[in-house]
This record gives structure tokens, C-alpha cells and sequence, in this order.
């Protein structure tokens, strides 16, 4: 949203790769802002502590265990921090319009005092040795890179739905090198350097390139975070301040 927001205020120059025909139309906008991968938006958990029938495999999965085990799961469930985390902000706003069950299970992650970080790598540091026992909201690329050498952590795409985001890529309008910076956008989408984004775990966004085991959803459950004005909407200040303050009063009705 943040990429989207500065091509909207007229920091990106236009280009016309001529890879734009091989991804798909939700990764593009303006010939400006150009998706380079599709990373789903994950569950964590660590697998030694967390009985295998706890494993939520959907969202209200994860609101109906959190209620029902709030002693066991206290302190030992994290997510980004909206507040401090633009990724945060971005996934709990897409969850806001994507499924109604949102709500009950902010409150339910307030139930048990999530604990909210700002980035990826310290909670899957935690989750990994054990000090927390599940993540929400994580991206998946890197919790499968982790997992590649930890093996006490595991990954859900959630089955009712799974956001896709994509790392955007742009070409700045002051860009001193313009001519590279095409050269280097061609080269992220054409088949060799989506093969090579795939090998650290980052999905392709193109179709034809192979992704690696367990990084691309079943196509019923992704939900793709389409790039373009829509994505600027969060970002009005009224608009953020209104999904925060949601987010704060169904988290703190357990925190007392």
C-alpha cells in the first residue's frame, strides 16, 4: 500500500515491460507499480508445543481454539503490531474487508494477550525455541525460509482464505539510472529472475514458473491484495485511525 500510495503521488515513471503480458493483471498498475511476487499471508506455529489438534486450519479455527484454551494458548500467540508495522496495518485492514469474522477473532487474540511485534524475524525467533507457541499474520516466504532450517516450525494457509501480497516494484521518477532500473524490473519478471526470487522461498507472480512446495495456496482459498487505488484507501488518516481503534478496543477488552 505504501509503494501504491507513492506511484499515486507521482514518484514512479511509466514503463511498458515487455514481460507485462506474462503476469497477471492485479500485479501491474499504470505500467508503474509492477508486482514481483505472490506471497501468501500465513499461519505459524511451534510444532513441538502445539498439539497437533490444535493446528487451526481456517480462521474461525484459530477464534474457536483461542476461546476455548485461553490459559494454555496466554502469552504464547503473536502478530504484528499494527500500530508499529505498515505489513501489520496492511494484513489486519485486507482481513477487515475480506471476512466479517475478523472482528470475533481480534477479540479472541485479546483474550489471550497476543503479544504484537514489529517484524517478521523476532517472532519466529520466539516461535521457534518455544517461547511463543503461534503466529498470525505471518509472511509466508519467510516463515518457510526459517522453517528450511528449524524444523520445529510449521506453516498453515488458512483454507478459507489466504492473502496473496506481492512486493512491489517501481522505477522513481528522479531515478539517475532509468535505463537499469528498466533493465533490472525485466529481468525480476521474466522467467529466470522469478525463478530465482522462488529460491528464497518469494512465490512467482508468473504462472509459469514453478514455486516451491507449500508456497502458493490451493487457488479456492487465495485471496489476492490487488495492486492499485483501492490499496490507498487504509491509508486515508480518518480511514486509519478508524480500523485502529477497532483493532485496540477488541484487543483490550481481555487485557484488564
Amino acid at each position: 500500500d505504501l509503494q501504491t500510495k507513492l506511484v499515486n503521488d507521482g514518484y514512479a515513471q511509466p514503463y511498458a515491460s515487455p514481460e507485462k503480458p506474462n503476469i497477471p493483471p492485479w500485479a501491474a498498475w499504470k505500467n508503474e507499480a509492477w508486482g514481483t511476487t505472490a506471497e501468501p499471508i500465513v499461519f505459524a506455529y511451534n510444532r513441538k508445543l502445539m498439539p497437533a489438534a490444535d493446528v487451526p486450519r481456517a480462521h474461525a479455527d484459530l477464534t474457536r481454539l483461542l476461546r476455548a484454551k485461553p490459559r494454555f494458548y496466554r502469552g504464547k500467540v503473536a502478530t504484528f503490531d499494527p500500530h508499529r508495522s505498515s505489513a501489520g496495518y496492511l494484513f489486519l485492514s485486507q482481513d477487515i474487508q475480506v471476512s466479517r469474522d475478523t472482528v470475533p477473532l481480534m477479540s479472541a487474540l485479546g483474550l489471550v494477550k497476543v503479544m504484537l511485534f514489529a517484524n517478521s524475524s523476532d517472532m519466529l525467533d520466539r516461535i521457534g525455541d518455544g517461547r511463543l507457541i503461534f503466529g498470525y499474520n505471518m509472511i509466508g516466504s519467510y516463515v518457510l525460509e526459517r522453517q528450511s532450517r528449524n524444523q520445529n516450525i510449521g506453516v498453515v494457509m488458512p483454507s478459507d482464505y489466504t492473502l496473496i501480497t506481492s512486493r512491489i516494484a517501481l522505477i522513481p521518477d528522479q531515478a539517475r539510472h532509468a535505463n537499469a532500473g528498466k533493465l533490472f524490473l525485466d529481468f525480476m519478471l521474466s522467467r529466470p529472475g522469478q525463478a530465482e526470487l522462488a529460491r528464497r522461498y518469494m512465490a512467482p507472480v508468473r504462472t509459469d514458473v514453478a514455486a516451491p512446495a507449500r508456497t502458493r495456496p490451493p487457488a479456492s482459498a487465495a485471496r489476492v491484495v490487488r495492486i492499485g487505488p483501492a490499496l490507498i484507501v487504509n491509508l486515508d488518516q480518518m480511514k486509519r485511525r478508524r480500523i485502529l481503534a477497532q483493532w485496540q478496543n477488541a484487543i483490550a477488552a481481555h487485557q484488564k
